[in-house]
């Protein structure tokens, strides 16, 4: 799997949830990741989701780094005091281991009951086993700081312990190294009494490992099938939203289609009023040029009847005047004639 920031990023902040909150975190980073960067969304979807005792140790990689930085750092002088045979030694740091790994297993249970989820006496053991795990290996040292666990670590038997003894147990000291005053042989007898009870607890401490083996096997397929439950719940739910949101989109393209069809008739009677809008102002234009016309006529005939009048009014002053001389000359006229008669 390639490793990329976001990758990252993401898996740092999952593996600090609650095991509970895990899968739903995991499925909607994947969901919101599936359709701009769908090799992230799978790669964010393939994380395994934590046992209890691994999501603990976890949260000491996250939140206590300085503590796990100790406890990796004391492994490795355990290691290098075993590989130098350095008995003195190799017995004080083993004092100090155990006081590290209670320390931290301490801390570990405080952190988990402050989240709401106390850990239990076997996710306790196996949170110890983590830790003396990442004493012994390098590589699950690494494992344990890079804090994406899944499920406990498995601790390998240091050089020199005894078979079947507890997690954070001493360390016998290097062959060839004494301390204190000479061991006296031990009677045969009780080298074999001592030798069957070594053989007993070995095989009583490969039996209580099968257990747990069987144990984490289980509780791994409990965590698959949880797992595919809620991926089918959710991927029905959203199957459920895609129809609903499928319905709603439907109703909205009808809705649209049907205001589409009343919008296009409402163009249609609009154009058809527009049609006969242009006809009836074409035929407005028409009789206003009709009427302006006539207008113009009758203006014309007006000051040509105005223009005879005066003409008319003129000859009729003309001919008052004319008749007016001539009553005059006839009064003269007469008057001459009744002068003759006189004399």
């Amino acid at each position: 799997m390639a490793s990329t920031p976001d990758l990252d990023r993401i898996a740092d902040e999952l593996y600090t949830l609650a095991p509970g909150d895990f899968t739903a975190a995991r499925n909607d980073h994947a969901d919101r990741l599936r359709k701009t960067d769908p090799q992230l969304a799978g790669e964010i979807r393939a994380l395994r989701r934590p046992t209890l005792a691994a999501w603990a140790a976890n949260l000491l990689a996250h939140h206590h780094r300085g503590l796990v930085e100790q406890l990796l750092a004391l492994g490795q002088a355990l290691r290098d005091a075993q590989e130098h045979l350095a008995g003195d030694r190799l017995r004080a740091l083993t004092d100090q281991r155990r006081q590290v790994v209670r320390a931290l297993a301490a801390q570990a249970r405080e952190d988990a009951a402050e989240a709401g989820h106390p850990l239990g006496a076997d996710a306790v053991t196996d949170l110890e086993r983590t830790l003396g795990a990442a004493l012994a290996d390098p590589d699950a040292a690494q494992a344990l700081a890079r804090g994406r666990l899944t499920a406990p670590l498995e601790p390998v038997l240091w050089p020199g312990a005894v078979p079947g003894a507890p997690e954070g147990a001493g360390v016998e000291a290097p062959a060839g190294r004494t301390t204190g005053r000479r061991r006296t042989a031990a009677p045969a007898g009780t080298a074999k009494q001592s030798g069957a009870r070594r053989r007993e607890h070995s095989r009583a401490r490969e039996r209580a490992g099968l257990e747990r083996a069987r144990e984490r096997a289980l509780e791994r397929a409990r965590q698959d099938v949880a797992d595919t439950e809620l991926a089918t719940r959710e991927a029905a739910d959203r199957r459920d939203a895609a129809g609903r949101a499928l319905g709603a989109a439907e109703s909205i393209r009808q809705r649209a289609q049907d205001e589409a069809d009343r919008a296009q008739d409402d163009a249609a009677r609009a154009q058809d009023e527009a049609d006969r809008a242009q006809a009836a102002l074409a035929d407005a234009q028409e009789r206003h040029a009709r009427a302006r016309a006539g207008l113009a006529e009758a203006q014309e005939q007006v000051r040509a009847a105005r223009a005879e009048s005066r003409t008319a009014d003129s000859e009729a002053a003309r001919a008052r005047e004319a008749a007016l001389h001539a009553v005059e000359r006839l009064r003269d006229s007469e008057a001459g004639e009744h002068g003759g008669e006189r004399s």
